[in-house]
């Protein structure tokens, strides 16, 4: 492909650049790994905003649309290859930030639904059947 340069940049804003031809040094190589990582840790903050955004995701198209949802594969954790970097630092930590941020709102949306499904579930007749709701005095 020739002398490819790719200036990759993240939450933090902070860019990063390197080309294929001047990853040589293993310093260099570790740079284009640990950002590699960091574009996959982003892609899932930036999936579980947009999941917080709109739940059903896909299933809340319209059904002419054609959207299917395909399933999730269980997320393995990057190995990390060595320290990082002083070049990736100020992307890492605003990639935490996002990563704290994003946590808080989804423990905010689960304790929600805890308490939507709590009134659902105190309504009688709501769910598993508890007994009788009528009593035959005629009868």
């Amino acid at each position: 492909m020739g002398n490819q340069t790719d200036v990759v940049t993240g939450l933090g804003g902070a860019g990063s650049q390197y080309s294929e031809s001047t990853l040589s040094t293993p310093a260099d190589t570790a740079l284009a790994a640990w950002n590699a990582i960091l574009d996959v840790l982003e892609m899932a903050v930036g999936a579980a905003e947009r999941t917080l955004k709109d739940p059903l995701g896909p299933l809340s198209a319209a059904p002419q649309s054609g959207a299917v949802p395909l399933p999730e594969e269980r997320w393995q954790p990057p190995v990390p290859p060595g320290a990082l970097p002083a070049e990736a630092r100020r992307r890492a930590l605003a990639l935490s930030a996002a990563q704290e941020r994003v946590a808080k709102r989804l423990e905010e949306a689960r304790l929600e639904v805890a308490k939507q499904l709590h009134a659902v579930t105190s309504v009688p007749g709501v769910g598993d059947p508890s007994g009788a709701v009528y009593l035959d005095v005629n009868g």
